[in-house]
């Protein structure tokens, strides 16, 4: 284990101190308000922050559900699927007495439909 040299550890740099010059022809446009302008400014700001916030709350709430929704939808046909290619093996094996080349039947019909019906589904989370 290598010990340090206080010596050479490296010196911080002092913050840089910023200062502010205003400049009047900026300050032209600016309002001047009273504290009861201030104020009454402030109260409606917060007021509308209040139902900014309920706005997002609610559609917080309709993407969980709307996910939860389609999620669902998606396992459920997922589901379909896998009891369709366990049908269709059985079927396969059975009725048509193809025995151990159902399996490399299903695979290459798997393949296919991997390959040739792939599409991406997107889902887009919103966070505030």
């Amino acid at each position: 284990m290598a010990r340090t040299n206080r010596n050479n550890l490296p010196i911080p740099a002092p913050d840089t101190r910023i200062i502010y010059i205003p400049d009047p022809t900026m300050q032209a446009d600016l309002q001047r308000l009273t504290t009861s302008q201030l104020e009454t400014q402030r109260q409606q700001q917060a007021m509308l922050y209040g139902i900014w916030k309920q706005r997002q709350e609610r559609i917080a709430e309709q993407d969980r559900k709307a996910r939860r929704f389609w999620s669902s939808f998606g396992a459920v046909i997922g589901l379909a699927f896998l009891g369709a290619v366990g049908f269709v093996g059985w079927w396969l094996w059975t009725v048509i007495g193809l025995g151990a080349l159902a399996i490399p039947l299903l695979l290459a019909g798997a393949t296919a439909t991997a390959v040739g019906g792939h599409r991406c589904i997107t889902i887009v989370q919103h966070m505030h």
